[in-house]
Protein backbone atom coordinates (compact mmCIF):
# COMPACT_ATOMS: atom_id res chain seq x y z
CA UNK A 1 0.00 0.00 0.00
CA UNK A 2 1.27 3.30 -0.82
CA UNK A 3 2.01 6.58 1.50
CA UNK A 4 -0.89 7.98 -0.75
CA UNK A 5 -3.49 5.58 -0.58
CA UNK A 6 -3.01 5.21 3.23
CA UNK A 7 -3.20 8.60 4.22
CA UNK A 8 -6.92 8.59 2.26
CA UNK A 9 -7.56 5.86 4.19
CA UNK A 10 -6.94 8.17 7.34
CA UNK A 11 -8.91 10.89 6.00
CA UNK A 12 -11.35 9.03 5.35
CA UNK A 13 -11.84 7.21 8.78
CA UNK A 14 -11.39 10.95 10.24
CA UNK A 15 -14.29 11.58 7.88
CA UNK A 16 -16.64 9.04 9.07
CA UNK A 17 -15.60 9.18 12.86
CA UNK A 18 -16.49 12.94 12.81
CA UNK A 19 -20.22 12.15 11.07
CA UNK A 20 -20.53 9.30 14.06
CA UNK A 21 -19.29 11.76 16.29
CA UNK A 22 -22.25 14.32 14.99
CA UNK A 23 -24.76 11.70 14.30
CA UNK A 24 -24.38 10.60 18.13
CA UNK A 25 -24.57 14.13 19.14
CA UNK A 26 -27.94 14.95 17.25
CA UNK A 27 -29.35 11.74 17.81
CA UNK A 28 -28.35 12.99 21.87
CA UNK A 29 -29.90 16.73 21.58
CA UNK A 30 -33.16 14.69 19.91
CA UNK A 31 -33.62 12.46 22.83
CA UNK A 32 -32.65 15.40 25.55
CA UNK A 33 -36.12 17.04 23.52
CA UNK A 34 -38.37 14.37 23.48
CA UNK A 35 -37.67 13.94 27.34
CA UNK A 36 -37.99 17.36 28.37
CA UNK A 37 -41.19 16.72 26.26
CA UNK A 38 -42.50 13.80 28.38
CA UNK A 39 -41.74 15.63 31.50
CA UNK A 40 -44.25 18.27 30.93
CA UNK A 41 -46.89 15.69 29.01
CA UNK A 42 -46.11 13.98 32.38
CA UNK A 43 -46.65 17.19 34.43
CA UNK A 44 -49.87 18.75 32.26
CA UNK A 45 -51.42 14.94 32.92
CA UNK A 46 -51.02 15.03 36.36
CA UNK A 47 -52.26 18.69 37.30
CA UNK A 48 -55.07 17.30 34.60
CA UNK A 49 -56.31 14.26 36.96
CA UNK A 50 -56.03 16.27 40.10
CA UNK A 51 -58.07 18.98 38.67
CA UNK A 52 -60.81 16.34 36.96
CA UNK A 53 -60.65 14.51 40.95
CA UNK A 54 -60.94 17.64 42.58
CA UNK A 55 -64.20 18.63 39.83
CA UNK A 56 -65.53 15.65 40.41
CA UNK A 57 -65.48 15.57 44.07
CA UNK A 58 -66.95 18.84 44.38
CA UNK A 59 -69.56 17.44 42.11
CA UNK A 60 -69.92 14.69 44.26
CA UNK A 61 -69.10 12.30 41.17
CA UNK A 62 -67.77 9.67 40.65
CA UNK A 63 -64.33 10.12 39.35
CA UNK A 64 -63.47 8.27 35.91
CA UNK A 65 -60.70 5.75 35.64
CA UNK A 66 -57.98 7.50 34.15
CA UNK A 67 -55.32 4.88 33.43
CA UNK A 68 -54.25 5.39 29.94
CA UNK A 69 -55.34 2.13 27.90
CA UNK A 70 -53.24 1.01 24.84
CA UNK A 71 -55.64 1.99 21.10
CA UNK A 72 -57.09 -1.07 19.85
CA UNK A 73 -57.41 -1.16 16.37
CA UNK A 74 -60.42 -3.31 15.93
CA UNK A 75 -61.74 -0.51 17.50
CA UNK A 76 -61.52 1.14 14.50
CA UNK A 77 -59.37 3.56 16.03
CA UNK A 78 -56.63 5.50 14.95
CA UNK A 79 -53.44 4.31 16.50
CA UNK A 80 -50.27 6.04 16.21
CA UNK A 81 -47.11 3.79 15.78
CA UNK A 82 -45.17 3.35 18.86
CA UNK A 83 -41.74 3.36 17.48
CA UNK A 84 -42.72 7.46 16.27
CA UNK A 85 -42.02 9.08 19.34
CA UNK A 86 -42.71 12.33 17.90
CA UNK A 87 -45.87 11.61 16.75
CA UNK A 88 -46.81 10.17 20.20
CA UNK A 89 -46.00 12.99 22.28
CA UNK A 90 -47.72 14.74 20.02
CA UNK A 91 -50.82 13.12 20.25
CA UNK A 92 -50.84 12.76 23.86
CA UNK A 93 -50.52 16.81 23.61
CA UNK A 94 -53.59 17.07 21.57
CA UNK A 95 -55.55 15.24 23.95
CA UNK A 96 -54.39 16.40 26.61
CA UNK A 97 -55.68 19.92 25.43
CA UNK A 98 -59.28 18.46 24.15
CA UNK A 99 -59.52 17.39 28.28
CA UNK A 100 -58.58 20.78 29.62
CA UNK A 101 -61.24 22.40 27.05
CA UNK A 102 -64.28 19.50 28.52
CA UNK A 103 -63.37 20.37 31.89
CA UNK A 104 -63.63 24.01 31.93
CA UNK A 105 -66.70 23.22 29.99
CA UNK A 106 -68.01 20.78 32.05
CA UNK A 107 -67.13 23.62 35.21
CA UNK A 108 -68.80 26.34 33.26
CA UNK A 109 -71.82 23.70 33.01
CA UNK A 110 -71.94 23.11 36.65
CA UNK A 111 -71.56 26.82 37.61
CA UNK A 112 -75.46 27.54 36.08
CA UNK A 113 -78.83 27.00 37.78
CA UNK A 114 -79.63 23.23 37.80
CA UNK A 115 -82.70 22.99 36.10
CA UNK A 116 -83.02 24.34 33.14
CA UNK A 117 -79.81 25.96 32.89
CA UNK A 118 -80.32 28.20 29.41
CA UNK A 119 -83.70 29.36 30.83
CA UNK A 120 -84.61 32.24 32.15
CA UNK A 121 -85.07 31.97 35.97
CA UNK A 122 -89.25 33.14 35.98
CA UNK A 123 -89.68 30.24 33.50
CA UNK A 124 -87.70 27.75 35.74
CA UNK A 125 -89.81 29.14 39.22
CA UNK A 126 -93.12 29.06 37.03
CA UNK A 127 -92.17 25.31 36.47
CA UNK A 128 -91.75 24.68 39.93
CA UNK A 129 -94.66 26.58 41.38
CA UNK A 130 -96.78 25.72 38.60
CA UNK A 131 -96.20 22.06 39.22
CA UNK A 132 -96.78 22.16 43.11
CA UNK A 133 -100.03 23.90 42.67
CA UNK A 134 -101.21 21.10 40.49
CA UNK A 135 -100.18 18.40 42.30
CA UNK A 136 -102.31 20.22 45.57
CA UNK A 137 -104.97 20.66 43.10
CA UNK A 138 -104.87 17.09 42.11
CA UNK A 139 -104.94 16.38 45.80
CA UNK A 140 -107.48 18.39 46.99
CA UNK A 141 -109.85 17.64 43.83
CA UNK A 142 -109.40 13.73 45.13
CA UNK A 143 -110.35 14.71 48.29
CA UNK A 144 -113.72 16.73 47.64
CA UNK A 145 -114.52 13.74 45.31
CA UNK A 146 -113.95 11.53 48.33
CA UNK A 147 -115.81 13.51 50.95
CA UNK A 148 -117.90 15.46 48.81
CA UNK A 149 -116.98 18.35 49.69
CA UNK A 150 -119.24 17.67 53.17
CA UNK A 151 -116.61 17.41 55.67
CA UNK A 152 -115.58 19.85 57.95
CA UNK A 153 -111.65 19.94 57.42
CA UNK A 154 -112.59 21.59 53.82
CA UNK A 155 -111.46 25.22 54.99
CA UNK A 156 -108.21 23.43 56.21
CA UNK A 157 -107.94 21.32 52.64
CA UNK A 158 -108.83 24.67 50.45
CA UNK A 159 -106.32 26.99 52.07
CA UNK A 160 -103.58 25.14 53.91
CA UNK A 161 -102.50 23.32 50.90
CA UNK A 162 -101.73 25.62 48.47
CA UNK A 163 -99.73 27.29 51.96
CA UNK A 164 -97.73 24.04 51.89
CA UNK A 165 -97.28 23.86 48.26
CA UNK A 166 -96.10 27.74 48.16
CA UNK A 167 -93.48 26.44 51.09
CA UNK A 168 -92.54 23.39 49.19
CA UNK A 169 -92.13 25.48 45.72
CA UNK A 170 -90.13 27.77 47.39
CA UNK A 171 -87.69 25.20 48.57
CA UNK A 172 -86.93 23.49 45.36
CA UNK A 173 -87.12 26.87 43.47
CA UNK A 174 -83.81 27.66 45.69
CA UNK A 175 -82.24 24.24 44.65
CA UNK A 176 -83.45 25.20 41.05
CA UNK A 177 -81.87 28.57 40.58
CA UNK A 178 -78.89 27.33 42.75
CA UNK A 179 -75.66 26.29 40.83
CA UNK A 180 -73.92 23.05 41.05
CA UNK A 181 -70.05 24.57 41.57
CA UNK A 182 -70.08 28.74 42.96
CA UNK A 183 -68.53 31.46 40.57
CA UNK A 184 -65.41 32.67 41.27
CA UNK A 185 -63.13 35.88 41.07
CA UNK A 186 -60.18 36.73 39.20
CA UNK A 187 -58.51 35.33 42.70
CA UNK A 188 -59.70 31.82 42.77
CA UNK A 189 -61.79 32.59 45.48
CA UNK A 190 -66.07 31.72 44.87
CA UNK A 191 -68.74 34.10 44.66
CA UNK A 192 -72.03 33.80 46.54
CA UNK A 193 -74.30 32.73 43.86
CA UNK A 194 -77.69 35.19 44.38
CA UNK A 195 -80.18 32.77 44.30
CA UNK A 196 -83.80 34.14 43.29
CA UNK A 197 -86.77 32.40 44.71
CA UNK A 198 -89.91 35.21 43.38
CA UNK A 199 -92.05 34.22 46.27
CA UNK A 200 -94.65 36.33 44.83
CA UNK A 201 -95.06 34.23 41.85
CA UNK A 202 -95.91 31.47 44.27
CA UNK A 203 -98.66 33.38 46.43
CA UNK A 204 -100.12 34.33 42.98
CA UNK A 205 -100.21 30.95 41.79
CA UNK A 206 -101.22 29.89 45.15
CA UNK A 207 -104.41 32.41 45.59
CA UNK A 208 -105.10 31.43 41.55
CA UNK A 209 -105.38 27.30 43.11
CA UNK A 210 -107.55 28.22 46.16
CA UNK A 211 -110.01 30.48 43.82
CA UNK A 212 -110.02 27.45 41.31
CA UNK A 213 -110.63 25.15 44.05
CA UNK A 214 -113.36 26.95 45.40
CA UNK A 215 -115.63 27.78 41.77
CA UNK A 216 -115.11 23.98 41.12
CA UNK A 217 -115.28 22.33 43.97
CA UNK A 218 -117.75 24.54 46.72
CA UNK A 219 -119.96 25.96 44.10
Amino acid sequence: MSLSAYEDLVHELTRLDADANASTAQATRALERRREALREVRSELDDQMMAVAELCARLRHTAPDLTPSQVDDSAGGSPVRQDDPDAVLERAKTALREAELARVATTRAAQRPTLLPKAHHVLRELLVYGSCMVACLIVQFVYFAVTGGESDSKWWVTFLLPVMATIVGYVLVGMANRPRLPLLDRSGKPIKAVVPHNPRLGVTLAVGTIAVVMVFAWF
